[in-house]
């Protein structure tokens, strides 16, 4: 009877996984399909442009996707045409089934100063836990950071406002629905919320691409879930999302102080303390009611 109960968990977990893991492998591969089909366009283009043959298109191909216009533009493509696909599949899957207990919740519970307050500090602090995350990895592998650096550049090196249509609009609703939308929603079907926030939130690591953002992905990721979970809503997750990825556009408008690792330290410790203690505020406002 033990053996039969482990052997049902174990294939509960296995499914709970295969099934998440297979819906972002599936977004992951239509973004990397706008970005064949990029470059393809881009090839013919060299040809028609110049007269020149398929293999000189091919060697002109890497100046192409080295450009960091061309990059900006492929990538606001990519999660454009992710996010199309990805907000009608969590509203059909998912969002259209919100029920009335759900909707009043989130009026009453959520859609309050308090809670929107709480997100606002709380991505303060996870956008400079990242910095620290990202400082340490550059201190153990320098050249690795090098690499990610450049790599950024290149992506979101173009046009900035593109830069900021792609970071800042896109990508919060695209990875949002896809993550805390289709897959968190999945995964609270065969798991416990503790297990589900952390999960997802190694799946939010890993489709980022690239082991370094990754890494310092991981404590808003989970903060993501949590607050999917708390609100019942993808909303607070989507608003969180963009004001976490928006900070990095307005740090480098800040003084030069507040981009020191004394200042990320400082930053850290107070907003997780400031969230602590509202939350703890809130629990107890909660329990006179």
């Amino acid at each position: 009877m033990e053996n039969n109960k482990n052997a049902g968990a174990g294939k509960k977990f296995l499914e709970g996984i295969l099934l998440s893991f297979e819906i972002m492998v599936l977004f992951m591969g239509l973004q990397v399909m706008v970005s064949f089909v990029g470059a393809a366009a881009a090839m013919t283009v060299y040809v028609l442009q110049t007269g020149g043959s398929a293999l000189e298109a091919q060697y002109a191909l890497f100046d192409i996707m080295t450009d960091g216009s061309y990059m900006t533009m492929l990538t606001v493509a990519a999660t454009l045409v992710s996010t199309i696909f990805a907000v009608p599949a969590y509203w059909l899957i998912w969002g259209r089934k919100r029920t009335a207990e759900d909707k009043r919740f989130f009026k009453e519970k959520v859609l309050r100063l308090k809670p929107f307050a709480m997100i606002v500090i709380a991505s303060c602090g996870l956008y400079y836990l990242a910095i620290l995350i990202s400082v340490v990895i550059a201190l153990v592998s320098p050249a690795t950071m090098e690499a990610y650096n450049e790599m950024m550049d290149i992506a979101l090196g173009g046009s900035q406002m593109m830069a900021v249509v792609a970071a800042v609009l896109l990508a919060p609703i695209n990875e949002e629905c896809i993550m805390r939308g289709l897959i968190l929603k999945n995964l609270q079907r065969f798991f416990s919320t503790p297990v589900v926030v952390i999960i997802q939130a190694v799946l939010f690591g890993i489709f980022h691409a690239n082991w370094v953002q990754g890494l310092y992905v991981l404590p808003i990721g989970a903060a993501l879930g949590y607050v999917a979970v708390k609100s019942r809503s993808l909303i607070p997750c989507i608003f969180m999302h963009l004001f976490y990825n928006s900070i990095s556009f307005a740090v480098g408008m800040l003084p030069e102080f507040c981009q020191t690792v004394a200042f990320a330290v400082g930053a850290v410790v107070v907003s997780a303390a400031a969230v602590w203690f509202m939350g703890r505020a809130e629990r107890e406002e909660r329990t006179l009611v």
